[in-house]
């Protein structure tokens, strides 16, 4: 028996588009890795975006059509128009968020509701009766998912099938503890694939002092190799993208760069995210 060379077999397999290269690192699948960027403080620039070479997509609390970005609807009836006439326009965007945390105004205590069920079924409606033939929706994002706003939304407006994807906002200390929200989260709404449009270990404290970024490191590589081996998550958006104000424990440990623009320790591992 003849035994092939190592030289033939690299070349074999070459002609057949196999990566021969030993030891090539893994890839994180096309869209999987996503950033935020909170408003305050700058927000987006170009210039940030620019050195986050990873992300395939950001969002921000707003509507807009940058680069890459994927916009977010309003909680009002011109930013309702507004997306009626982007979808319907020449360059209508692949996707578009819809209400963002609709069960709580930020900030409020005691919790205010920013759109109750009824009034954001009514808002949504003329959107989804022109909605164009291109663009794909993400359900509604509430701040408390446990409650029973969605399911009385999507109840109002008989629009659960006008959506692609659910969405879900997850900040827990742990990993372990960020899969069992996501996976009831999936338990819950398994008809369609989960975007999770806001992620960062949340902290005990405001202002940790020193930030743990070995932790947050090890959160964010964590859950970005588990979020692709499920294949039903979609979209990862790691919050965030720069820095805010450090009383707020969701994201007091997680900015990927400061407010001078300079890179945090978590800059360079997000960048070589391999999802493996």
């Amino acid at each position: 028996m003849r035994l092939t060379s190592p030289m033939s077999l690299v070349m074999s397999m070459s002609i057949l588009g196999i990566s021969t290269i030993q030891g090539a690192a893994a890839k994180c699948s096309d869209g999987l890795v996503n950033v935020v960027f909170n408003t305050g403080h700058g927000g987006y620039t170009k210039q940030r975006w620019e050195k986050i070479h990873s992300a395939s997509n950001w969002l921000t609390f707003n509507f807009g059509l940058e680069d890459k970005q994927i916009p977010m609807l309003g909680n009002d009836n011109k930013s309702v128009q507004q997306a009626i006439d982007v979808v319907n326009g020449p360059n209508p965007p692949d996707f578009m968020l819809t209400f963002n945390e609709p069960d709580n105004l930020y900030g409020s205590n005691p919790r205010k509701v920013v759109l109750h069920p009824q009034e954001a079924a009514d808002l949504i409606k003329p959107l989804l009766h022109k909605r164009g033939n291109h663009t794909k929706f993400i359900a509604p994002v509430p701040a408390f998912d446990k409650l029973n706003w969605l399911p009385e939304f999507f109840g109002n407006c008989s629009c659960q099938d006008s959506f692609s994807a659910y969405n879900v906002h997850v900040y827990n200390k742990t990993v372990e503890e960020a899969k069992i929200h996501i996976n009831a989260s999936h338990k819950r709404w398994n008809d369609k694939p989960l975007w999770i449009t806001e992620i960062a270990p949340r902290q005990d404290g405001v202002c940790p002092n020193p930030i743990p970024w070995d932790h947050s490191t090890k959160f964010m590589q964590e859950i970005y190799a588990w979020g692709q081996k499920t294949e039903w998550i979609h979209k990862i958006f790691w919050n965030s993208a720069n820095e805010i104000n450090c009383t707020d424990t969701n994201v007091a440990a997680s900015f990927l760069l400061d407010f001078k623009n300079n890179s945090t320790p978590l800059l360079d591992p997000f960048n070589k995210l391999t999802c493996s």
